[in-house]
């Protein structure tokens, strides 16, 4: 088994990856009108596993600049 941290070429790529051990809370269920609101962008290739995710705009400014 190969890890991409391993990989290198002849022009010298090196690779870094950090392991994020934050806590985060599991069992959180979404719903499926709230996974639709998102912002996401699907790629030409392979769009069901590549992605953007998006910042979702604060719906306040949104408010705020729509009612100058």
């Amino acid at each position: 088994m190969s890890l991409i941290g391993a990989t290198s070429t002849e022009t010298g790529l090196t690779v870094d990856a950090v392991l994020d051990t934050g806590n985060y809370p599991t069992g959180i269920k979404i719903s499926d009108e709230a996974m639709k609101t998102l912002p996401l962008t699907r790629h030409e290739t392979h769009g069901q596993w590549n992605y953007t995710l998006s910042p979702k705009p604060d719906t306040r400014e949104l408010a705020d600049v729509e009612s100058r």
